[in-house]
């Protein structure tokens, strides 16, 4: 049974430190409090030669990403531990321990530093703008001040899990299609390339006509061939450009504002933005944050800049002594579900219970259109491949079957 190292006070004020042994942690500090005792630190005993702290990998390789699994197992951990009575500067500690991720558990550890320092978790935090964003801040901060933030951080833990979830159920039905784009790509650059040139040699030893698919096909390659790096730098460039014009702050506006009228997957960009909003807002409104402040932030989180701009219009329209559903109905971005169910939760004074509503519609309707869209992008893509194998045998197969027929009628 492993033993722990603590600190505590009695009710008197007294300072106490020793050893106790207990399965776990939670335990521990159950145990310390029968005795009377408030615990100010604690953490497990260390055998005689060990370091409190493995040494992180030096890899050149290293990567300085936290990913959000890794970070919902940590808001998820802080919030057990707090709310089982570990001390704050204590769960950081064996958190930063605990996690496999080399620079996370540097960024932990950092953030322990600050709070030992005298800083308040939501202040160390916010030291890490590249790791911890401004849900995460916005959440902590109003736990901090309305005294519950185990509970608060038991609701961001939620949060990024279902996030997680989300990403999840959408990359695994895109999975599919994306393997045939590239396998179809794949199949035709040999074909072009490796195949159809020892053809072309067999086709020019023959005095035959070659048939229109052939034709086509040879002029196609002849037209790549000499100018492949027109062709390739043309599209190379036009994606690099396209991609720096959208992380651009006027080219996301713009492209922000415009995919949510993109056939097919503008209703998808949409319900994910909704839902996101959602469940951002309730989870800051819940927390006991001011309906504008949480506007805000909700407007940095949801990665969308142009529902960014139509909330902070939004908030300041609050400012001004309007209520929520009428602000939010001069904007065409938000639907008449959504509207209706905000206007039913300001009424009746519960609109966390009418935005959890909103989330879980929207979830069983993303899940339910990434299926339909994932049913339908298959057989397309499977009939254009089709096609293009059809294509591709005609242009090989029938000069050699015109060979193969006057061969025979000579003999």
């Amino acid at each position: 049974m492993p033993t722990y190292v603590y600190k505590a006070r009695d009710r008197n004020g007294g300072v106490f430190s020793g050893r106790v042994e207990a399965p776990g942690i939670r335990e521990a500090v159950l145990n310390l409090k029968e005795r009377g005792l408030f615990v100010t630190s604690i953490e497990e005993e260390k055998p005689l030669g060990a370091t409190t702290k493995k040494e992180p990998s030096r890899s050149l390789f290293e990567t300085k990403r936290v990913k959000l699994q890794e970070m919902a197992a940590f808001v998820r951990g802080l919030s057990v531990m707090l709310e089982a009575g570990v001390p704050l500067l204590s769960a950081l500690g064996s958190l930063s321990r605990q996690t496999e991720n080399p620079y996370f558990s540097k960024v932990i550890a950092g953030v322990a530093s600050l709070v030992e320092r005298g800083f308040s978790l939501s202040r160390a935090l916010a030291e890490y703008p590249r790791v911890f964003n401004r849900v995460i801040l916005g959440m902590v901060q109003s736990g901090e001040a309305g005294g519950n933030l185990d509970w608060t951080l038991g609701r961001l833990a939620d949060y990024l899990e279902w996030e997680k979830d989300l990403r999840d159920k959408i990359q695994s039905a895109l999975y599919y299609p994306i393997i045939l784009v590239v396998a179809m790509i794949a199949a035709s650059f040999f074909l072009v390339y490796f195949v159809f040139p020892q053809f072309l040699l067999l086709f020019e030893g023959f005095n035959i006509a070659l048939p229109l698919p052939t034709q086509i096909m040879l002029s196609l390659i002849r037209f790549v061939n000499a100018n492949w790096y027109l062709i390739y730098g043309g599209l190379l460039g036009g994606v690099l450009l396209f991609l720096l014009y959208v992380n651009s702050p006027k080219g996301r506006r713009f492209w922000d504002e415009r995919r949510h009228r993109l056939p097919l997957f503008g209703q998808l960009f949409r319900k994910l933005i909704l839902s996101r909003f959602a469940w951002v807002f309730n989870s800051l409104v819940r927390s006991g944050m001011p309906v504008v402040q949480a506007l805000e932030i909700t407007g940095s989180a949801v990665g969308d800049t142009y529902l960014k701009e139509i909330l902070g219009k939004v908030a300041e329209d609050i400012r001004r002594g309007r209520n929520l559903t009428q602000s939010l109905s001069e904007h065409p971005f938000f639907p008449p579900f959504v509207l209706q169910m905000v206007s039913v939760g300001e009424e009746s004074g519960n609109l966390e219970l009418t935005l959890s509503k909103v989330t879980e519609l929207y979830d069983k309707e993303i899940a339910i259109f990434v299926g339909r869209l994932s049913a339908t992008i298959e057989p397309i893509l499977t009939l254009l491949i089709g096609a293009g194998v059809f294509f591709v045998a005609l242009a090989f197969f029938l000069p050699i079957f015109e060979m193969a027929s006057k061969g025979f009628g000579g003999m």
